[in-house]
């Protein structure tokens, strides 16, 4: 009734991408039924969207990776919906990560902004706050390099880089 033509493209994890003047790649993610993880970039300037995945620090061979996906990027949206403590025991197999693998993954591959996204839904603003205060002053009393600026997704929220 419509009388468009619509067409799905199926894009393959690691091949590079030029879409919409832009460099896009996929890296395939830990999920029940699949989700991948994007780097944008352009002009020098580059985003990593790795959201509905669940990120493991057990698996070297998987965090290192990520961690050449996320190398030098200016902003990492993350989904750091669970605690750590939840993401390794009662969350488990969830496909979801934490705040704390976030801020270790975005470090070793030198960030310059992690964008902490997919939020419990239960939690309120206030808890929110204090995840992102304690996300704050985890990632300084680890540093060993440039600060990881850290920032808690919001509606609305705009990010200029």
């Amino acid at each position: 009734a419509l009388k468009s033509t619509i067409e799905f493209v199926r894009l393959e994890p690691g091949q590079k991408y030029d879409i919409a003047g832009m460099s896009v790649i996929l890296k395939k993610q830990r999920h029940a039924g699949d989700s991948y993880g994007y780097r944008f970039e352009q002009g020098g300037r580059s985003v990593v969207y790795s959201t509905d995945s669940e990120h493991s620090l057990a698996d070297m061979k998987e965090t290192e990776s990520f961690v050449e996906f996320f190398r030098d990027a200016n902003l990492v949206i993350f989904d750091a919906m669970y605690s750590l403590v939840e993401a390794i025991s009662v969350k488990a197999d969830w496909g979801h990560s934490s705040n704390i693998v976030g801020v270790e993954i975005c470090q070793r591959a030198n960030v310059n902004q992690l964008c902490m996204f997919h939020h419990e839904p239960a939690s309120s603003d206030a808890t929110l706050a204090r995840v992102l205060a304690d996300t704050r002053r985890f990632e300084e009393i680890t540093r060993t390099g440039a600060p990881l600026r850290i920032t808690s997704a919001y509606d609305g929220m705009e990010i200029d880089l």
